[in-house]
């Protein structure tokens, strides 16, 4: 492997981390969790203020293990129960006492969440009030990276502000897209690929099992498992609160499902199979991908990340799987088929409807595949398609970032509703 395929690979280990339901919620789960463990002592209070993204993705987002659903209650969950040595599944373990005082502070007004700022930059901040003082936590940058706790007026840097990465400040963004090619062809050590689909499989399963599939479901017979119904299934089952993991990428679950699941679900059908060594290599270039469009397009944009980047992940992904020559040119025509057909859809939250912009992302992943198989794909002389892979990607982070402006008109109309079962 060269350098660059190295610094590649080591960026998608270090970027795939477990998040247990949407990343949001657990995002504030984690930050006031953080806040009542370094205080100790029976919660009072607690109150978070949040960036629109987080704001917006946790406002109906179903809180794990609960019937509950929103931002109050993540955020009590993670004082009352949380755990921050688990990070992004700190609510692993929540018993129904515990659920049961997140819920009483949320309806006494003790639990409340506030917005900070129109911004796709990841902002938390926690406030928790116990009998033995308040501290607070501060989240930013990343979902899961603490940048520091205030306990009882004193402040303690946490150390992963300066944590080492091993390739810090490297950005998949800044090589070629021929290099993102060249490490899904010569990359070792994928093992860590096969883990991340066990764990999607997981939470799929338990979806099934728990009936927290019904959009899902009612579109396909019972024996079926396409990868339309595998990819959308895990996300109706995350975002309904199934208690079991997704692997996420870019901080997030359902991009990494949509990116990863459907290469995999094609690659062991019957009609579809391929090697698995090859198959592999596809997800890898899919998430690269992912994460190549996600850092142009901010972590949290108006843009429907999951279907923008994940998607079209997928649709290069599938690509690469299937391609026997021309692999370069093949994967250019897909990738202008997905941005001159996805680009624009505006996320509104980590809701049901995920799973149903899924759908539409892995159906054009498929029909974009299936297109640049046939050596046809969107014409790079129409629109936001660039003269070059590179251009496109780039011009598909530029449209999201311009959409900026709608967020605080669907965070607004988010603000006027009361959804009922918020605890």
């Amino acid at each position: 492997m060269n350098d660059i395929t190295k610094k590649l690979l080591n960026a998608v280990k270090n970027d795939l981390t477990p998040s247990l339901g949407v990343t949001e919620p657990g995002a504030i789960a984690y930050a006031s969790a953080c806040a009542a463990r370094a205080l100790g002592g029976k919660v009072k209070s607690v109150r978070v203020r949040l960036n629109s993204g987080i704001y917006k993705n946790s406002f109906t987002c179903a809180v794990p293990g609960t019937d509950g659903m929103g931002c109050a209650l993540a955020a009590a969950l993670g004082a009352v129960a949380g755990d921050p040595e688990k990070k992004l599944t700190c609510l692993e373990g929540a018993s129904p006492a515990d659920i049961a005082e997140a819920k009483k502070l949320v309806s006494g007004g003790m639990a409340k969440a506030e917005l900070s700022s129109i911004s796709p930059d990841i902002h938390i901040e926690a406030f928790v009030e116990t009998d033995n003082g308040s501290a607070s936590a501060l989240i930013e940058g990343r979902h899961d990276r603490l940048v520091s706790l205030t306990v009882n007026g004193k402040e303690t840097v946490s150390a992963a502000r300066n944590e080492d990465s091993g390739d810090e400040g490297f950005k998949v963004s800044s090589v070629s897209f021929a290099d993102l090619i060249e490490c899904a062809d010569t990359a070792d050590g994928l093992g860590f690929i096969d883990e991340a689909v066990r764990m999607d499989m997981a939470l799929f399963e338990e979806g099934r099992r728990k009936g927290l599939m019904p959009l899902t479901d009612s579109r396909f017979a019972a024996p079926e498992m396409s990868p339309e119904r595998i990819a959308c299934g895990a996300i109706e089952a995350r975002v309904r609160g199934a208690n079991a993991p997704a692997m996420a990428i870019t901080g997030s679950g359902s991009h990494g499902i949509l990116c990863i699941m459907p290469v995999y679900a094609s690659s062991v059908c019957e009609e579809t199979r391929a090697d698995p060594d090859r198959a592999r290599r596809a997800m890898l270039l899919s998430c690269l991908v992912t994460m190549y469009i996600k850092e142009l397009s901010g972590l949290l944009s108006t843009a429907c990340g999951c279907v923008l980047a994940g998607g079209t992940g997928a649709a290069l992904g599938l690509t690469y799987l299937y391609a026997e020559n021309r692999v370069y040119e093949r994967l250019s025509l897909a990738l202008d088929s997905m941005a001159a057909s996805v680009t624009g859809m505006i996320c509104h939250g980590g809701n049901t409807g995920c799973s149903l912009k899924a759908a539409i992302g892995v159906r054009m992943a498929e029909a974009a595949c299936e297109m640049a198989l046939e050596g046809v794909g969107a014409e790079n002389v129409h629109g936001i398609l660039g003269l070059t892979p590179e251009e496109t990607m780039t011009n598909m982070g530029l449209v999201a970032i311009g959409m900026l402006p709608a967020e605080e008109t669907i965070v607004g109309i988010m603000s006027c509703k009361t959804p009922e079962k918020l605890i």
